[in-house]
């Protein structure tokens, strides 16, 4: 490259330093690298400082940027390519003087070989590494892998850059130089006298991960390498800062980084319609409220718009606050799919411009097409010399975090309070959006957990919060309130009630808590929820077995012409049987001369193109507009949260209150005081009020007793306390909302038996279950204190490797968003008779990658995400007959985790394979199940047209890559038992 100094007297840096080399046409000089990055990290901090509170620490944030890469001045990074690193041996013998240790990473130089230098620039010094600023900032730097590097002992205290393989001498004249450099150019001359609080570091590391990404695109670089004879002069350094700084802008818009701008419509511009009671009481009350950042708290029964609320609300607190987006949480696969396609309808009218809206599942439960973008991103994504994990998030799965809009389970939220990779980056990916965090009463304890320090984290970075919740107990709504106060530095100084329905402000600029707002729903209404006891085992024709309930239940729907019915069951397994049980039923009915009703099921182990299928059918029958077909569908907890239906009556398995009340939101869902616009296909059995009725698990004795097929789905004393609340109440329809949260409130009271007056037997029986309860509580809790990472406090800022450093003796399986809950990604593929593999039964869609070809085309891959089916984890364990990954799948981010599984004929002609339990089938009605002791596949599914298995997904911005860091990673566990 010609000389090899540059900047003439002022003492230059050496451009032969190389920074960038696998994958271009020739070497890229360490300062080139630095500056791209500094100049990119000061424009994304103008995106990040929105209302430039923050303006004071631009230069810094851009000359820190400059430095994440100082540590590949150092032997150990340039002996990775060596013949460079001979070539500046040869030409300069001093630099062979310090030994390289190949296995030491830059990141690891960068923190040690910084913080001599920044105590010379004027960072306040310490005696230990805690008390010291500048270490402070070369630990940040060095995390900018996504991990933080160990504080420096105070064994080496003295000299960290003495550490073999860090490079004394010539290699640490060079890094100040450089650094000398980088603080001339960004305009950082002053040094710092205090360390930087938990927050600032948060948002000033995520910018520089990002800008480093950008910044290491292949495409980016290649046009900028320098031709010969390149020394990095004062004019050729100042040419290159320029061209960096004015690139910049373009490069952040190309990856979609940019800003969404909330317009400042009213309320029936923004959604076509008038706002209702709830909606118009944050229309006219909220805008006073809101001085800067701070959490909404609303609470209010199903289909009592809370949605277009919290979008209404949301745009209010983004005005008054520095967030340039929105993101909205929600707890499951099937709600983030559904509420995706109501923002994606917001957004025409509510942004200015054309903002991309994202999505982004956990790892556990990729949709049909989010996870078809996933794997047809992970095919053509530009290369970034970063490494995959920038690919993942610049291209493919993590994008959405990044991106202005974006949909997105809870899950992608807690592991930011996880010591996982880059938990920072997520961190600061999520504060700049006003968070939307739907259905939070469906948590337990462990969630609830992470989500209090969430919201700490949420409120040290002023981050504006939305929390929706249908129910949730004055205890629960406290623990929120003083959560996100707590990070914003202040005491829940006032006890508070919540109102139901209604919503109250937390501000995070003083602290004060709203007077709650009570409003009256506009659906007020009363529905009935008897209770029938109901025992299982062999003998299904016992009167009081459930299966006979359930046909007793429904004989008015198989007498008479009209009706629509859901069958609610605790497990797929359960409700798998249901259905055989029904289907059996309704052959003979038909065989005896009668019509019988159509038969659906519907779970989460569906192949994503068949479930989408089966929802979509669904939602065409029996939304607002449906047809209303006479059909029973027998389904899991899958169907309470994301669908719009309506049906006449709801029979449903014991569940905790809570999750009943939002379960009979599906009961007669459109009919309100307005009127009903499916009055003319109601049947005439009808109750007069709604009506879920309630199957009470008993022993052959009529004792209550949780089934062992439930497991843990649910917790027994709250299953106990539901089922004597229930039936003390047979008689008395509850109010909904008016009844809802003073029911909610007692089902956890803790003086409940004496309020109940229950016998001695059944208050023993409750009291053992309600220890179970509160100690699993308490020790979720509490090891969720050792799991987590640390709150934002001043402690947490002396040493940031706590942040992505599991605590010593914590099980990696415990660094997950949901305890006990597990699954695997399933692909079943068709050996057919001329030894080809397909991916269906008939013979006609090749599977790709198994008969020949080393790469999977886009196209390719979202068929392959199309036919993926989800299973527990356990079900490909020992036993499982799988097949060996082809190199084309092991190449593709996405498809590199998930399981072939091989589908042979049997003598009978049916598709079998094996799994962990045994043999198994798949069906586009049932799905994948267990095929036991020769039992026959269970009947067809009533009801479904052909056209009804068309599937055509919608196309989805982005989905989910493989997140993996030795561990299962984020797995949303309620799906495992649906």
């Amino acid at each position: 490259m010609g000389a090899c100094m540059g900047l003439g007297e002022r003492g230059g840096v050496d451009a032969r330093l190389w920074g960038k080399h696998k994958g271009l046409t020739s070497e890229y000089p360490v300062v080139c690298h630095l500056m791209d990055a500094a100049a990119t990290a000061g424009k994304l901090w103008d995106v990040v400082d929105k209302d430039g509170s923050l303006a004071k620490w631009r230069s810094y944030v851009s000359f820190w940027a400059g430095l994440h890469d100082v540590g590949k001045i150092s032997p150990s990074f340039q002996v990775k390519v060596p013949e460079l690193y001979k070539k500046l041996v040869d030409a300069s013998p001093e630099y062979g003087e310090d030994r390289a240790v190949p296995s030491l990473g830059h990141q690891e130089v960068t923190h040690w070989g910084l913080v001599q230098i920044l105590r010379e620039l004027g960072y306040a010094a310490g005696d230990s590494a805690r008390k010291d600023v500048g270490h402070q900032v070369a630990q940040m730097l060095g995390g900018h892998h996504g991990r933080f590097c160990a504080a420096v002992s105070r064994r080496e205290w003295a000299n960290p850059s003495g550490r073999t393989g860090v490079g004394a001498g010539k290699w640490e004249d060079e890094r100040r130089r450089h650094a000398e450099l980088l603080r001339g150019l960004t305009g950082a001359e002053e040094g710092l006298d205090e360390h930087l609080p938990p927050a600032l570091v948060v948002l000033a590391l995520g910018v520089i991960v990002v800008a480093d990404w950008l910044v290491s695109q292949t495409t980016f670089i290649e046009p900028r390498l320098p031709g010969p004879g390149w020394s990095a002069t004062e004019e050729q350094v100042r040419e290159h800062w320029e061209r960096s700084l004015a690139d910049a802008p373009r490069l952040i818009s190309e990856a979609g980084l940019g800003t969404a701008e909330f317009r400042d419509l009213p309320f029936a511009d923004l959604f076509g319609f008038e706002p209702n009671t709830l909606q118009r009481s944050l229309v006219e009350r909220l805008p006073s409220l809101v001085n800067g950042p701070g959490m909404l708290l609303v609470t209010a029964p199903p289909g009592d718009g809370k949605t277009e609320a919290a979008l209404y609300a949301a745009g209010v607190m983004a005005r008054s606050s520095r967030a340039t987006g929105l993101g909205f949480c929600l707890p499951t696969m099937a709600t983030t799919d559904a509420m995706h396609r109501r923002v994606r309808a917001f957004l025409r009218t509510a942004f200015v411009g054309a903002p991309a809206l994202t999505k982004a599942h956990s790892m556990a439960w990729l949709s049909h097409d989010a996870a078809a973008d996933a794997a047809a991103s992970a095919v053509d994504a530009p290369g970034v010399v970063s490494g995959p994990e920038a690919t993942g998030w610049l291209y493919t799965g993590k994008r959405p975090l990044l991106a202005p809009l974006s949909t997105l389970t809870i899950d992608q939220a807690l592991v930011a309070v996880l010591p996982v990779k880059f938990n920072v980056l997520r961190l600061m990916a999520l504060s700049g959006k006003v968070l939307v965090i739907d259905e939070a009463h469906s948590f337990d304890a462990w969630m609830h957990a992470l989500l209090l320090r969430f919201l700490e984290w949420m409120g040290a970075l002023g981050a504006p919060v939305v929390v929706l919740s249908a129910t949730l107990t004055g205890t629960t709504a406290r623990s929120l309130v003083e959560a996100y106060l707590r990070g914003c530095g202040h005491d829940l100084s006032d006890a508070f009630s919540p109102v139901y329905p209604g919503w109250l402000f937390v501000s995070a600029e003083n602290g004060k808590v709203s007077e709650p707002v009570a409003v009256a729903s506009e659906r007020e209404r009363v529905i009935e929820f008897p209770v029938r006891a109901v025992r299982r085992g062999r003998d299904t024709a016992h009167p009081e077995h459930r299966i006979s309930v359930i046909k007793e239940l429904l004989r008015p729907l198989t007498e008479g012409p009209e009706g629509c019915v859901l069958v609610c069951c605790t497990t797929v397994a359960e409700a798998k049987e249901t259905y055989d049980a029904l289907a059996d039923w309704f052959s003979e009915l038909e065989a005896s001369g009668g019509e019988a009703p159509g038969l659906r099921l519907l779970h989460s182990r569906f192949r994503a193109k068949d479930r989408a299928a089966v929802t979509d059918s669904c939602e065409r029958d029996f939304g607002k507009t449906g047809t209303r077909p006479r059909t029973v569908l027998v389904a899991t907890q899958i169907v309470e949260q994301s669908l719009d239906l309506d049906f006449d009556l709801i029979i449903s398995d014991l569940a905790p209150l809570a999750f009943l009340l939002q379960r009979s939101g599906r009961c007669r869902r459109h009919q309100n005081p307005g009127g009903d616009p499916h009055e003319a296909l109601r049947p005439r059995w009808l109750s007069r009020d709604p009506r879920v009725v309630v199957l009470d698990p008993v022993d052959a004795n009529g004792s209550f007793e949780v089934p062992d097929a439930w497991g843990k789905v649910y917790a027994e004393s709250l299953l106990r306390r539901t089922s004597i609340l229930l039936r003390e109440r047979s008689n008395s329809p509850i109010g909904i909302p008016s009844d809802v949260q003073s029911l909610v409130d007692d089902v956890y009271a803790a003086d409940f038996a004496r309020a109940h007056d229950l016998l001695k037997e059944a208050e023993r029986r409750l009291a053992r279950a309600d220890g179970e309860r509160l100690a699993s509580d308490a020790a979720q809790q509490q090891l969720s204190e050792l799991v987590a990472i640390p709150g934002p406090s001043s402690r947490t800022a002396r040493n940031l490797s706590v942040l992505t450093t599991p605590m010593a003796g914590v099980d990696e399986d415990l660094i997950t968003t949901r305890l006990d809950a597990d699954s695997a990604r399933l692909v079943c593929v068709y050996e057919q008779d001329s030894g080809r593999w397909t991916l269906d039964e008939a013979g006609e869609l090749p599977a790709p990658g198994l008969n020949g070809g080393q790469k999977i085309s886009r196209d390719q891959a979202r068929t392959i995400a199309l036919h993926m089916v989800p299973v527990p984890a356990r079900w490909t364990g020992a036993g499982a007959e799988l097949m060996k990954l082809p190199p084309a799948w092991e190449k593709n981010s996405v498809l590199a985790g998930w399981t072939l599984l091989p589908m042979r004929r049997s003598p009978t002609g049916e598709w079998t394979g094996r799994l962990q339990p045994g043999a198994v089938r798949i069906r586009p009605d049932v799905g994948i199940f267990v095929f036991k002791d020769g039992v026959g596949s269970p009947p067809p599914a009533r009801g479904l047209t052909n056209e009804s298995h068309e599937c055509h997904p919608e196309p989805a911005d982005q989905g989910l890559s493989a997140y993996r860091d030795r561990r299962r990673g984020v797995t949303a566990g309620v799906e495992t038992q649906l």
